[in-house]
C-alpha cells in the first residue's frame, strides 16, 4: 500500500447554549492528521461495489485503525463519511466531497 497522502480528520462540534447568538458554532475539533493511501472511486467501480453511480468519492485505506471523525480535508477539499468497514487494524473509509 502506498501511504503518501496526508489527511486531516475533524469532528464537527456542536452549537454554544448562548440565548444571545443561538445559532453561532464553534470551531471543528482537528482530531487528527494521518497519513494514509488514497484512491478515487470511479462512476464504474461504484456501481458495481455499492449498486450506485456516484461521482467525487475517494477511498481512504490505512494500516493502522482511525479515530473517528465526521469529515476530512484531502488536498483542501472537504469529503464527508459515506462508509467505514475495519478488519483487523486496517481501515477502508469511502468519502464523498461535500
Amino acid at each position: 500500500m502506498n501511504a503518501a497522502t496526508k489527511v486531516a480528520l475533524y469532528v464537527k462540534s456542536k452549537g454554544t447554549q448562548d440565548p444571545r447568538n443561538p445559532r453561532k458554532k464553534g470551531d471543528d475539533e482537528l482530531v487528527a492528521e494521518v497519513t494514509v493511501n488514497v484512491t478515487n472511486l470511479s462512476a464504474a467501480k461504484s456501481y458495481r461495489e455499492y449498486g450506485v453511480v456516484s461521482y467525487g468519492e475517494k477511498i481512504i485505506r490505512s494500516v493502522g485503525t482511525l479515530p473517528y471523525f465526521d469529515y476530512c480535508l484531502i488536498d483542501g477539499k472537504k469529503y464527508v463519511v459515506q462508509e467505514r468497514q475495519t478488519v483487523g487494524i486496517r481501515s477502508s473509509i469511502r468519502v464523498k466531497e461535500d
